[in-house]
């Protein structure tokens, strides 16, 4: 395997698992008055009405910590030079989010904010940790 690829796969486990700490850590902040029904007709309703605004938007906000840890990881292992493994890395992220997003239910403001959150996230881990190419041509 090459460097570019170990840098996807690392960056991928690693955000995963800051996702899922997250997701538990939420839970943990939060936790609710009454277990989730079984029915699936109701888990809409209690969503909305029993889950605290304050566990949804730690839940978002991990989202943004989590995509610009896999970003830095991807880049700094890739080599700092390339944008395609960050790429790769936030694309795959973003994907897996959403599936989990359509499994369960979530509010639409969240599935907006999880397209919103990892792409641009991680431009900006990218951007701020890069080799900057420098012009040694001067002089």
């Amino acid at each position: 395997m090459n460097r570019k690829t170990i840098a996807i796969v690392l960056g991928i486990i690693i955000g995963g698992l800051f996702v899922a700490l997250g997701d538990s850590l939420s839970s943990y902040l939060f936790p609710l008055e009454k277990p989730y029904p079984t029915d699936r007709a109701l888990i809409a309703e209690f969503i909305e009405t029993e889950v605290p605004l304050g566990s949804k938007l730690v839940i978002v906000i991990n989202w943004v910590f989590s995509a610009f840890i896999a970003a830095v990881v991807s880049t700094f292992i890739s080599g700092r030079t390339s944008l395609k493994p960050m790429i790769a890395t936030i694309f795959v992220l973003n994907v897996l989010a959403l599936i989990k997003l359509m499994l369960d239910y979530y509010p639409n403001w969240m599935t907006i904010a999880c397209l919103f959150a990892f792409i641009p996230t991680g431009f900006v881990a990218y951007f701020l940790i890069h080799k900057k190419k420098t012009d040694e041509a001067v002089g």
